[in-house]
């Protein structure tokens, strides 16, 4: 119970109240406590003691869940897993797009999360009895984002645009991952093209929740507006459904470009293409199956919402299946770490097979302490030596040339493969070479 000290003490914050359908500015709805100053009074007297030390704990438990979110992200121990694997150098164009997902993703966790110390707002209780009469009463807590102005903005307006951003920079793993190994230019466009249109997809919802207004989320009565929340969910699904849609195209696009430029390769004798090729179908062919189950599932509910809404009206029903939207959304981004362990994987076996490779030639062809090495390499094919760069290295063309060179026994598999590739050997070349800074190891 509030004694008369508190309550005038109190009569100080009603200025933070917007009431009697007050017209107020942007900025005040940002610093409202709610719209009606008496139902605040009436929750604060019905605290005792344990409850304001239950809230206290609240609010330091929340604080303390939101900077906890880093390690509670999803990815968190994929990412881990990957700085480690490759030892933490921040100049790969991989690890620079890991690092950058993880950091605006997680930003847009910690906000959403620190949103719960906004968890009431005092506003107006309006329904209807039986005999079409008002009932008004006090609405204390606010369990939803849009029943906050400020937790709105915070939540959604500013999460939104930390989650998406970290999510359209991690799209383009795919694009650059193709662009390393296609070099046909009128190919790799249409992926540019597709990554295009879903990066303007996630965009264009991050706008688009800038279109409801703080000033809206509360009638002229001080109740919340649900109707209002409720038509602003039913495009929001569209631009959801968009979303999926644009990126199942982008899997696609990725896919076909792919395979029609690798399969130009033919079979490489060491190996790597074959398997690069193999992780990058099997990669995009998983992804297109999860989106053909499920599309047509989020596809069916959109329809039948707006069915509803335009024959009967009906704007309440909930049809939200926002755990498969998610799960759609996020088994790209797992590929992403899959995609690089089985890639660092292929790379120790085709190391293996070039170590195999030099091993058997120095065994067979030893003579006076040195080994005459003579192999012949029929037909052409593209060598990539993956130095997980995101795989732009070199691509060498070996025209059926003989390969003399004069290897010491017990020579390591490096020098092996330098001396192939530094002395008398006949190579053309017919990569990009200008493209990679072997020195670096990184993109130009």
């Amino acid at each position: 119970m509030l004694s008369h000290e508190e309550l005038l003490t109190l009569e100080s914050e009603r200025g933070n109240f917007i009431e009697n359908g007050t017209n107020a500015s942007l900025f005040q709805w940002l610093g409202s406590k709610g719209t009606n100053f008496t139902c605040y009074m009436e929750y604060l007297n019905k605290q005792d003691n344990e409850d304001k030390i239950n809230n206290t704990i609240d609010i330091i438990r929340t604080i303390i869940y939101a900077l906890h979110k880093p390690v509670q992200f999803t990815f968190f121990y994929w990412t881990l897993l990957i700085f480690i694997l490759h030892k933490f150098n921040f100049k790969k164009p991989v690890m620079k797009i890991i690092l950058v997902h993880f950091i605006f993703r997680t930003l847009g966790d910690i906000v959403d999360k620190f949103g719960d110390l906004m968890s009431h707002y005092f506003a107006n209780k309006i329904e209807t009895d039986a005999q079409g009469n008002l009932i008004y009463s006090c609405q204390y807590d606010a369990p939803s984002p849009e029943m906050n102005p400020l937790r709105w903005v915070i939540t959604r307006q500013l999460g939104c645009a930390l989650w998406c951003f970290g999510e359209i920079v991690a799209d383009w793993y795919p694009l650059l991952r193709t662009k390393a190994v296609v070099r046909d230019k009128s190919s790799i466009k249409y992926v540019y093209v597709a990554c295009g249109i879903f990066n303007l997809s996630k965009i264009a919802l991050v706008l688009y929740h800038f279109t409801l207004s703080p000033k809206e989320l509360y009638t002229s009565k001080g109740a919340y507006n649900k109707d209002r929340v409720d038509l602003f969910y039913f495009t929001y699904w569209l631009i959801q459904l968009f979303v999926i849609y644009s990126s199942a195209i982008y899997d696609g696009t990725v896919y076909i470009v792919l395979r029609k430029n690798l399969s130009k390769m033919g079979k490489s004798n060491f190996g790597f293409i074959n398997k690069f090729k193999l992780i990058s179908e099997y990669r995009i062919v998983v992804s297109a199956i999860i989106s053909a189950v499920f599309l047509p599932i989020i596809s069916i509910t959109i329809i039948i919402k707006y069915y509803f809404y335009i024959t009967k009206r009906y704007h309440k029903l909930e049809f939200s299946f926002d755990d498969i939207r998610q799960s759609i959304n996020n088994f790209q981004y797992f590929m992403i770490f899959i995609d690089q362990i089985l890639l660092l994987n292929s790379k120790e076996g085709t190391t293996l097979e070039v170590s195999n490779y030099s091993n058997s030639y120095s065994n067979n062809s030893n003579f006076g302490g040195k080994s005459s090495i003579n192999p012949v390499l029929n037909g052409n094919y593209q060598l990539k030596k993956d130095l997980n760069n995101n795989y732009i290295d070199y691509n060498y063309r070996i025209n059926e040339s003989n390969i003399n060179t004069n290897l010491y026994n017990n020579s390591s598999t490096d020098t092996y493969v330098n001396s192939i590739f530094s002395n008398n050997s006949r190579f053309q070349s017919v990569g990009y070479i200008n493209e990679y800074d072997i020195n670096k190891n990184k993109w130009n």
